[in-house]
């Protein structure tokens, strides 16, 4: 008999790892929400059920929790699809595997959860590559900046196929495009100070008097989103204000700058190794 608890009450408080862990599960209680939308047969309960048990597997450290919601959730869309006669429902599947397995990894991986059985390096690596995925999935697909900034216009099909054209004016439209903007160069200051800091011992970029790390790329990035979030909520034609959209925003922000800030410490310059020494 393994000596493995089959579940964890996490700890619940005001810390960065608490918060993260929490931004985790409110981004299944927001799936979990929209996929309940315009159930109309008994096999629709499938994925909303499959949100919940993903989302407190997770947040309970279930053995095998991570790998089972990468890998689970993608495969019931395939059978689904399959058994449905909807060949697109492949392209989703490989759309959600690689959108809830950053989702299911980042807080680990953040906060050196051992079960990883990573090294401190191997793990910062990781979590880098999974962050970028996780991020220009947000950026590019998910979000509605890039069509707003582009065309001042988004056009979205809700869960129930009901499908909202939404505009905004010209001003708001620069508000887009300076978010995308800031977005962009969120991303390249972590490519900088984390991605490449890993191989450098030392996860900040010098800029005269200012130290630029990680984490401020992450605030960058979730900044961006934000805004882009405000600009969905208020564009003309969209879908009725719901409160589950705050939750979402919420979540986003905690997954997106939270990693970065728990991840990479900005004093691990001060032990780096002396080459010259050696």
């Amino acid at each position: 008999m393994s000596d493995t608890p089959l579940y964890k009450m996490p700890t619940i408080d005001l810390s960065a790892k608490s918060l993260l862990t929490l931004s985790q599960l409110g981004f299944f209680v927001c799936f979990t929400y929209w996929f309940s939308q315009g159930i109309d047969s008994n096999s629709d309960y499938l994925f909303p059920v499959s949100m919940v048990a993903s989302g407190l597997a997770l947040f309970l450290s279930v053995p095998n929790a991570r790998m089972g919601v990468t890998l689970g959730v993608p495969v019931l869309m395939v059978v689904m699809g399959l058994a449905m006669g909807e060949n697109d429902m492949i392209f989703w599947a490989v759309f959600m595997m690689l959108m809830f397995g950053p989702i299911a990894y980042m807080p680990a991986l953040a906060s050196g959860d051992s079960t990883l059985g990573l090294e401190d390096s191997g793990r910062a690596m990781r979590l880098g590559i999974i962050w970028l995925i996780f991020i220009l999935l947000m950026l590019f697909m998910m979000s509605s900046l890039v069509p707003f900034a582009m065309n001042g216009e988004f056009t979205e099909e809700d869960f129930d196929e009901t499908k909202y054209v939404m505009t905004i004016d010209s001003t708001q439209q620069t508000i887009a495009q300076g978010a995308l903007g800031l977005g962009v160069i969120g991303v390249i200051v972590f490519l900088m100070t984390a991605v490449v800091g890993i191989r450098t011992y030392d996860h900040r970029v010098i800029m005269g008097n200012w130290k630029m790390l990680p984490w401020h790329g992450g605030a960058m990035v979730a900044g961006a989103l934000v805004i882009g979030q405000y600009l969905w909520l208020v564009a003309d034609g969209g879908p009725a204000f719901d409160l589950v959209e705050i939750l979402f925003i919420l979540s986003l922000v905690g997954m997106i700058a939270l990693p970065p800030c728990i991840a990479y410490k900005g004093e691990e310059n001060e032990q780096i190794p002396d080459s010259d020494s050696e």
